[in-house]
C-alpha cells in the first residue's frame, strides 16, 4: 500500500510538474489574459508545492521501510577522513564574492568534508553510496543571521548539483543538507555554501548569473558544467525555481533504489 502511495505521488509530481520543468504549457486551453503575478512568482509557488509533495513521498517511503522490518533510513557510510584544506578569501567567479566558491582542490569521492568558509558557514558533507546522496549540515558560526543559505556541489564529470532550497540560518543554528547524485558517475567533487543575494545572481534564484554567461558555461571549477548535466537521470531544469525540487527527486530515486537493494539482499 505504501509503495502504491509513493508511486502515485511520483506520477502526480511528474504529471503536474512536467511542463513546468521543461518549459511546456497547456495544449488546448485558451490564453488567460488576467495574470497579474510575474511568471517567476508562479513558477516558484508551483515548485514549492511540488517540493513538499516529494518530501511527503520520502516520508511515506521511510514508513514503508519500517513496515518492511528495516530501519527508517538506509545505512550510511563509515565516517571518512575529513578534508584538511582551508578556504581562502579570494575573488569569486561572479565578481567580488567571498566565502562561496573560492576555489580549492576537489575531494576524493568518499572524503568527508568539514570546512569553515569565509562567510561563517561551516559545511559538513559525506557521500552515501547506498542512496547516492551527499548528506550533512550547514552551521552558522557567526553572531548574525545568514540569509538565503544554499549549497551546491560540482562533480568532476562536469555536473553541478543543487542548489538546495534557500533557508535563513540563525546564529549558531545548524540545518540539514542533502544533494542527490542518482545516475551520476564521478570520482571527486567540490562543494560550497552561499548566503544572501550575490552579484550575478537573481533575487530568488541562482539561475540568472549561471545560465547566461555565468558559472555553468565557463566551468569555473574545471568541469564541463553545461554539458555534463545531460547525463545521469535527466537534464537539470533551466528554471532555477525547480532545482531544489529536482534535487529532492534525485534523492527520492536514490532512496528507492537503496530500499529495493535491501529487500533483494534480505530475500536471498
Amino acid at each position: 500500500m505504501k509503495i502504491m502511495i509513493v508511486s502515485l505521488m511520483l506520477l502526480g509530481t511528474a504529471g503536474v510538474g512536467g511542463p513546468a520543468l521543461v518549459g511546456g504549457g497547456g495544449d488546448d486551453a485558451p490564453p488567460v489574459q488576467e495574470r497579474p503575478e510575474p511568471q517567476v512568482v508562479r513558477n516558484s509557488a508551483d515548485a514549492d508545492a511540488l517540493y513538499e509533495m516529494v518530501k511527503q513521498a520520502r516520508a511515506a517511503l521511510r514508513e514503508t521501510r519500517t513496515l518492511a522490518g528495516l530501519s527508517a533510513y538506509p545505512a550510511g557510510p563509515q565516517v571518512g577522513r575529513p578534508a584538511s584544506r582551508e578556504r581562502r578569501e579570494v575573488r569569486g567567479e561572479h565578481g567580488g564574492r567571498t566565502g562561496g566558491e573560492e576555489g580549492g582542490a576537489y575531494l576524493a569521492k568518499m572524503t568527508r568534508q568539514d570546512e569553515l568558509f569565509a562567510n561563517g558557514a561551516r559545511l559538513v558533507l559525506q557521500f552515501n553510496p547506498n542512496t547516492q546522496v551527499f548528506a550533512g549540515s550547514v552551521t552558522n558560526t557567526t553572531a548574525n543571521p545568514l540569509s538565503q543559505v544554499r549549497v551546491e556541489i560540482h562533480l568532476d564529470n562536469g555536473t553541478e548539483l543543487g542548489p538546495t532550497k534557500r533557508v535563513d540560518v540563525g546564529p549558531g543554528q545548524t540545518i540539514p543538507v542533502e544533494l542527490g547524485t542518482f545516475g551520476e558517475e564521478f570520482s571527486s567533487w567540490i562543494s560550497h555554501p552561499e548566503a544572501g543575494i550575490e552579484r550575478g545572481h537573481g533575487a530568488g534564484s541562482e539561475e540568472d548569473g549561471e545560465g547566461h554567461g555565468g558559472g555553468e558555461g565557463r566551468g569555473e571549477h574545471g568541469g564541463r558544467e553545461g554539458g555534463g548535466e545531460a547525463r545521469g537521470d535527466g537534464v537539470r531544469p533551466q528554471d532555477a525555481a525547480y532545482r531544489p525540487l529536482y534535487n529532492q527527486l534525485r534523492i527520492l530515486r536514490g532512496e528507492m533504489h537503496a530500499f529495493e537493494a535491501e529487500l533483494k539482499t534480505r530475500s536471498r
